[in-house]
């Protein structure tokens, strides 16, 4: 029974360390513990990681703009983005994409929230 504690202690110090590792080894306005860091460009992983897991939404064209991410069990990405219907005229509109990536063996990376923005 001691075994399966110090393996769970192991475990939660492995993920604990590869968050401070992300903040500790970020720029000042990427590290906010508990929230968003700026918006800015995206890199080539994360403009990949995008088209991987929003070629699936049905019946709309997103573009990302940029990306602002959030250190949790994992990263959530926050996307604004240009849409457009692919039926009825096309409307075109802004929408916040948050996708959200387990940590390493924890499961894939998938959506978590769309939401339009109004203007």
């Amino acid at each position: 029974m001691k075994a399966i504690y110090t393996l769970i202690a192991a475990l939660l110090l492995s993920c604990a360390c590869i968050s401070c590792d992300r903040i500790f080894n970020s720029s000042p306005e990427e590290a906010v513990v508990g929230g968003y860091s700026e918006q800015r460009k995206l890199s080539d992983e994360e403009r990949a990681l995008f088209d991987n897991v929003a070629a699936d939404v049905a019946g709309v064209k997103y573009t990302p703009i940029n990306v602002s991410t959030q250190i949790v069990a994992g990263v959530n990405y926050r996307f604004l983005c240009k849409g457009k219907e692919q039926e009825r005229g096309g409307k075109k509109f802004y929408a916040v994409i948050v996708v959200h990536k387990p940590l390493p063996n924890a499961g894939e990376p998938r959506i978590i929230s769309i939401e339009r923005q109004s203007r």
